[in-house]
């Protein structure tokens, strides 16, 4: 039956191609979007547990849209005052408040804008990857830096070395550098935080203080409290997390709905394509009608057919998600600049059963009517009809 449907299907290629990959692409978007989804949301939530941060004073504005830049190394063009950090080291509920200043510094003439981030210890208990290479290690004075893994490749220098900046006029003894962690850190410049203030003519300020709390549970009385601070606005990870990815699932809800809509038209298309394989195959049909084959033979073989054919459609599409899902990752990247740096393109198992499953069902419905409007032919009214 399987061998006779493959055969049937063959006989026009070009019209079965097309009708396939009309499938495939259907069910490639519908993947490709699937996938973005999962993945987005899995790289979110590791780099949200790997910050260690559990909330973050941000200046006034979008909290969500701050703490977003913060985490990914983007400057802010506003900045909160230093007593901020003060009366937050005050609460009690506090464990950990570490001050960050950050400044970039555009290198036009090398293609690339440097990232500088004023810090002191208390953000090492935050950074729990950090870990430093060979013999380098903590600022050593006022004009020590430490280097991100690759922000020393770049610069091609060692633990030891100098560093001129010839923007801010000043050298400085890298004192450390970073192993590489797959953060934005890699390609960070850090020095003490009072040097930055001078550097960037930000004496008293900074950009954000990230907190961590002694106990998790007093986020929600903590954040009533450091609300109150003038000049500054609290945003805690888990809401950061649950709004972006609320706008990620919204996006998604109306690109899977245009991707369930082109499922739709390919479906039609199936439809329309073993329509006209009946019609051209009444006068067969009708032999086959006549030489004994039963309704329900005929309703198998057509229903087989969409089948095979959506199934090799679907099956098409989600090669073609798999093989270009790099590029469709790094689209994805362009238009969501601060997406998480982890893979943001995660089609598991299940959500290749799904679409595979979405591609064959459209192949199922859009094969009914076909398959038993071949199955209703009479022998003798078929033959009469092909031969007029």
């Amino acid at each position: 039956m399987i061998r006779f449907a493959i055969k049937n299907l063959c006989r026009r290629p070009i019209r079965t191609a097309l009708t396939a990959g009309g499938v495939a692409a259907a069910v490639c978007v519908l993947a490709s979007l699937l996938a973005f989804g999962e993945g987005y949301r899995k790289s979110l939530d590791i780099e949200l547990k790997r910050m260690g941060i559990q909330m973050m004073l941000v200046p006034p504005g979008c909290p969500y849209d701050a703490a977003a830049r913060v985490l990914k190394g983007k400057a802010l063009d506003v900045s909160l005052p230093e007593s901020a950090l003060a009366a937050v080291r005050l609460d009690s509920a506090v464990a950990q408040a570490a001050p960050l200043l950050m400044a970039a510094i555009p290198r036009p003439s090398e293609g690339r804008t440097d990232m500088w981030v004023g810090i002191d210890e208390t953000l090492l208990p935050l950074k729990p990857w950090w870990k430093f290479a060979g013999k380098s290690g903590w600022f050593t004075n006022p004009s020590s830096v430490i280097m991100g893994n690759e922000a020393a490749v770049t610069e091609m220098r060692r633990a030891g070395d100098s560093l001129y900046s010839p923007e801010t006029k000043r050298e400085f003894h890298i004192s450390g550098i970073l192993e590489r962690s797959g953060t934005s850190d890699d390609s960070m410049f850090f020095v003490p935080i009072q040097t930055a203030q001078e550097m960037f003519h930000q004496e008293g300020r900074i950009t954000a203080v990230g907190i961590r709390l002694k106990d998790p549970s007093q986020a929600a009385t903590a954040a009533v409290r450091f609300q109150q601070i003038p000049g500054a606005q609290v945003v805690t990870m888990g809401e950061m997390m649950g709004t972006f990815t609320t706008l990620v699932d919204s996006v998604r809800t109306l690109m899977v709905g245009i991707a369930g809509l082109a499922l739709v038209v390919s479906g039609l298309t199936v439809f329309n394509t073993m329509l006209a394989m009946v019609m051209e195959r009444t006068r067969e049909l009708g032999v086959m009608r006549a030489a004994g084959a039963g309704r329900g033979h005929l309703l198998k073989l057509l229903f087989t057919e969409s089948l095979l054919l959506t199934g090799f459609g679907s099956g098409l599409g989600l090669l073609i998600a798999v093989l270009f899902s790099s590029t469709a990752e790094h689209f994805a990247r362009m238009a969501v600049p601060l997406a998480p740096d982890g893979r943001l393109m995660d089609l598991s198992p299940a959500i290749a059963l799904q679409c595979a499953g979405a591609g064959i069902l459209v192949g199922a419905v859009a094969g009914i009517y076909p398959a038993c409007r071949a199955a209703a032919l009479q022998p003798i009214a078929a033959m009469r009809e092909s031969a007029q």
